[in-house]
């Protein structure tokens, strides 16, 4: 059995940005893996600016496209181009991603172990003690540490055995890819496609990476039944084969309720495995790197004798990143709730465009867009809880049918 200071279960953009971040800062770390790398796993890929510029290693070794523009459609409909004079987001693919990114932690010195998946987890004297040790079980070895971090995925064991992130909506997703060997046609360089309006609580996209398109659509996990007839509609519309596609696959965005537990005594969850999904966009990796780094900022005031638990995590999660997450939603609702106005803004008003572009490159946030509206924002709040009642009652509706069904 060998010890370390900290574990961190799931190599992804937050695990591996958290064991990277605490091994710099001297903490041996155990990251953990269950798949072999390089593995590939279900994501559009795109690393906004954002995203890009909240890492202090550079990404672009494994950035395929950068992009600078979107061709926007409305339900499939005549589409639309807008660029912008910087790029917006890289484009990759997350086998390529992530490895590099796991690489980077054991380069800092974290020991990477990969397909070496965690078999149950507990912590020793239960969550009374408030410096109990965590005990994994792997399967390779068995590991104790004084800090466990989950950056597990969706579904992960760490937040389903200690009770975490137990309140959250769920979206769903499906995608596949358009091969292209010889590279991808000239038009899809540098602009992604994104059709809205015609799913709930989604959106259609076409992703350009290295070699193919990265095709998918995603929505509400109430209306996930749509999925594959709308990801065929998608491929027609822009002239692809939906028999063609290849690594077709679905997934699952757990949004995160404000509020919802994301630490434990010496546990914490982080990245996907929290919910930390901007509704708004469907995008985590920002939110992974943001929320692994607070994770590791966390794990190193406990280590050092600052803070009893990770329970300070949860607050600067619910302080620094859920704030943007809660406006990211009202405004999905609101877009939802009628797209074709939002969409004239985006084609015939700059300014609309250009703060679309701001938010991308995060030279503005959400909270930046509702300061700016000034006592709008009272109307924003109250046409976006109209919004979001009209849709559960929809779901309330949907719900018996589909049950039956």
């Amino acid at each position: 059995m060998s010890s370390y200071d900290v574990i961190v279960a799931g190599a992804g953009p937050a695990g591996s940005t958290a064991a990277r971040l605490l091994a710099q800062h001297g903490a041996s770390v155990l990251l953990l893996d269950k798949h072999r790398f390089p593995r590939d796993k279900p994501c559009g890929g795109g690393v906004t600016m954002r995203a890009a510029a909240s890492q202090d290693i550079d990404l672009t070794p494994v950035a395929e496209q950068t992009i600078y523009g979107a061709r926007f459609s409305l339900r499939l409909g005549e589409s639309f181009d807008r660029r912008f004079r910087a790029p917006l987001t890289y484009m990759t693919q997350r086998r390529h991603l992530d490895s590099f990114l796991a690489e980077r932690a054991a380069e800092a010195g974290a020991d990477f172990h990969d397909g070496d998946a965690i078999r149950e987890v507990n912590v020793a004297g239960g969550f009374s003690l408030p410096r109990g040790r965590v005990r994994v079980t792997a399967q390779r070895d068995k590991h104790t540490a004084s800090i466990l971090i989950g950056a597990d995925g969706a579904n992960g064991l760490v937040g389903r055995t200690f009770g975490l992130r137990r309140q959250f909506e769920e979206a769903v997703a499906l995608e596949g890819n358009v091969d292209y060997p010889a590279g991808i046609p000239d038009h899809w360089r540098e602009v992604v496609g994104l059709d809205l309006g015609g799913l709930a609580g989604g959106y259609g996209w076409v992703f350009p990476k290295g070699d193919h398109l990265n095709v998918g659509v995603g929505c509400w996990k109430y209306a996930g039944f749509t999925l594959r007839p709308k990801l065929a509609d998608l491929c027609l519309r822009y002239g692809f084969d939906p028999e063609g596609l290849t690594g077709l696959r679905g997934y699952h965005l757990p949004v995160r309720v404000a509020g919802s537990p994301i630490a434990r005594g010496p546990v914490a969850v982080a990245g996907d495995a929290a919910g930390l999904v901007d509704p708004l966009t469907g995008e985590g990796i920002h939110m992974a790197f943001e929320s692994g780094r607070l994770a590791a900022k966390q794990a190193m005031r406990v280590l050092g004798g600052e803070a009893e638990d990770m329970s300070g995590y949860e607050r600067a999660v619910d302080r620094r990143l859920q704030a943007e997450l809660t406006v990211s939603r009202k405004l999905q609702e609101l877009f939802q709730f009628a797209p074709p106005p939002y969409m004239l803004l985006m084609r015939h008003s700059e300014k609309f465009w250009l703060l679309f572009a701001h938010i991308l490159r995060g030279e503005l946030t959400y909270l930046d867009f509702t300061r700016m509206i000034g006592p709008l924002r009272v109307a924003v709040d109250i046409f976006a809880g109209l919004a979001e009642r009209r849709r559960l009652g929809r779901v309330a509706r949907l719900t018996p049918l589909l049950r039956s069904a």
